[in-house]
């Protein structure tokens, strides 16, 4: 619902029910309401943003085409520049460990990803890997552990993974790798088809007749492969993952069919290996990123037609904006989203 000064609210009633009863005392009964604000703010960049990653409320990074960073240190103000050597690349996503050190993942046919810890003054190239139809998807970590992955080749999904925070990298052998479909792909439209948790990492995948998860633990060699009901064909499929709690949301849908609700979200309650297919009060449209802030359990998709939140753990989402964006990440007490040349708002709740 739109409101006065370009901010949008979602308001969410829950009504607690009554309570025991004495034989002279009644429980009154209590409504709580939860607020969410989204603030646009003034573009630094113009360039498209899809990586996005909040350390805290105070920290964040983003990155976009045209060898674009951008860096937030005071929890509301950005600054852009472009790495020089590097502009002619898309960096579709980024990670942040803290204020100063970052990893830029580029997408394209050029397999790139670098490293600062100055704060983006200079940067350093950790991974690089040109083979024809090389295209990296999206990377992710639990503290120093990270993987990331890309498009098959010669029918095996593209999977690196480190223990150092970055600073190095090494393949995942191919035979701990399932065969791919024959169109199957990931998606780079946010940089989070990749999830990388305690136990497991998950990639996401797409374009073929399934939509399918891919759970792998490096420390016991095993790779699993699960299908999943999200609608799945060319350009459709998984296109953003988020562990809320125990239970695994994923988005997505087609992004040549943006106002299509159809089979674009599904919760997993064990580990992945089952999913429940949402199909009541589920995002409007194609999802390219979904995110999760555990102090106030709730959840963020975002896409070209619009953006939803959640505080069910995705089996119900409520409509926020019907603007879009490319890219959301939340911290705490507040969230990000970011997309088309440089477009962005701040959220708070």
């Amino acid at each position: 619902m739109k409101i006065s000064q370009n901010t949008f609210y979602s308001t969410l009633f829950a009504v607690c029910g009554w309570g025991l009863f004495s034989c002279q005392n009644k429980e009154p009964k209590v409504e709580s309401e939860f607020l969410i604000a989204l603030e646009p703010k003034e573009r630094v960049s113009k360039a498209h943003v899809r990586g996005l990653f909040l350390v805290d409320d105070n920290t964040g990074w983003a990155s976009g085409a045209g060898g674009t960073f951008m860096r937030m240190t005071d929890g509301d103000n950005w600054s852009a520049d472009t790495i020089a050597g590097y502009t002619h690349l898309d960096f579709r996503d980024v990670h942040g460990f803290d204020e100063n050190t970052a990893l830029v993942m580029a997408a394209g046919e050029e397999g790139r990803i670098l490293r600062t810890e100055d704060g983006g003054v200079s940067w350093t190239e950790v991974y690089t890997r040109l083979d024809s139809g090389i295209f990296l998807d999206g990377m992710d970590f639990q503290d120093n552990m990270g993987y990331c992955y890309g498009d098959p080749i010669d029918g095996k999904f593209v999977l690196v993974w480190t223990n150092d925070f970055g600073k190095h990298w090494e393949e995942v052998p191919r035979n701990a790798i399932p065969n791919s479909l024959p169109k199957e792909a990931g998606f780079a439209a946010s940089g989070t088809g990749m999830l990388v948790l305690e136990k497991m990492s998950y990639m996401a995948t797409g374009g073929d007749s399934t939509a399918r998860i891919m759970r792998m633990s490096l420390r016991k060699g095993s790779c699993e492969v699960f299908a999943t009901p999200l609608r799945s064909a060319e350009g459709c499929g998984i296109f953003s993952m988020t562990a809320a709690n125990k239970t695994i949301v994923a988005v997505g849908g087609c992004y040549s069919d943006s106002t299509s609700k159809e089979a674009n979200c599904a919760i997993s309650k064990d580990m992945g290996e089952t999913w429940k297919l949402i199909t009541e009060n589920q995002p409007r449209g194609y999802r390219s990123c979904v995110a999760y802030s555990q102090p106030s359990n709730l959840l963020i998709a975002c896409g070209r037609t619009g953006m939803e939140h959640s505080k069910d753990g995705g089996n119900n989402w409520i409509p926020i904006s019907d603007e879009g964006y490319y890219t959301c990440s939340l911290a705490d007490s507040t969230g990000w989203v970011m997309g088309k040349s440089g477009k962005m708002a701040k959220l708070t709740w």
